[in-house]
């Protein structure tokens, strides 16, 4: 039992007997090496097998020309959005280092709350006063954060409202929000 299947078809005499040599050079021959037994049988109109079944080699070309479509396209649109958002980044940066008001003098830390994390930048006393009634705002470009007047503030978010973080610092929760049961006794 220890003999291959196609030691067994040998001996019943339903294989033919080829060298090993001889059926690499057809396959060569016929650039046929890689497909499976039978794949290049039959006729063939333009990779379609005789029923209107596609062949096998060509559906591989046919998804590996899809997948190299869609690795394009996505290609191309990352590019573009990059191409974009170098060119906001650049406008907001232009705002930035003209009219940023914080400096090196800056001792006091402003704690934030922006893209689900609390972030901080360094401003003076009298800053921090204007920044907690609204006298002035933060512009985030590049990981760093920038302190605006409120017309500079306003042109970087016509630009875009995602570089301005909200320093509004939470609402309290409506006792409608977490309604007390009635069957609740305090």
């Amino acid at each position: 039992m220890s003999k291959s299947l196609q030691d067994q078809l040998l001996a019943l005499g339903l294989a033919a007997k080829k060298p090993k040599k001889a059926r690499q050079a057809t396959r060569r021959a016929s650039g046929k090496v890689n497909q499976q037994p039978g794949a290049g049988k039959g006729p063939s109109r333009g990779g379609q097998v005789s029923g209107g079944e596609v062949s096998l080699d060509r559906a591989y070309a046919l998804r590996k020309q899809e997948e190299k479509k869609h690795a394009d396209t996505a290609r191309k649109r990352k590019r573009a959005e990059d191409r974009q958002r170098r060119q906001l980044n650049k406008e907001i940066r232009a705002i930035v280092s003209k009219y940023r008001l914080d400096g090196a003098n800056a001792e006091v830390s402003r704690h934030f709350m922006y893209r689900g994390r609390i972030r901080k930048i360094n401003v003076t006393p009298d800053q921090l006063k204007a920044l907690n009634t609204g006298g002035f705002g933060i512009a985030y470009l590049s990981g760093g954060y920038h302190l605006l007047a409120p017309e500079h503030l306003e042109a970087v978010r016509k630009l875009s409202a995602n570089h301005i973080p909200d320093l509004a610092s939470g609402e309290p929760a409506e006792e409608n929000d977490y309604p007390v049961p009635d069957e609740l006794t305090w």
